[in-house]
């Protein structure tokens, strides 16, 4: 979970991007997604959509990344 001094304006400060690093290493892990692939990618940017429309729990982001 972020802690209450990481933004909640969607702008993604160094330990938002540690979170979001987290969770994305974690569902490439899980679903064999190869760094640096187009699916890695597109993961990526499905990580950072999530954050920038205001979804900052760890959980919800990687429940909702599993699920795509």
């Amino acid at each position: 979970m972020i802690d209450n001094h990481v933004s909640k304006s969607g702008v993604a400060y160094p330990d938002d991007l540690v979170l979001l690093k987290r969770i994305y290493d974690q569902v490439c892990e899980e679903r064999g997604i190869v760094p640096g692939s187009s699916e890695a990618s597109e993961l990526a940017i499905q990580a950072m959509q999530l954050f920038s429309a205001g979804i900052f729990d760890e959980d919800t982001i990687g429940r909702s990344l599993r699920h795509r």
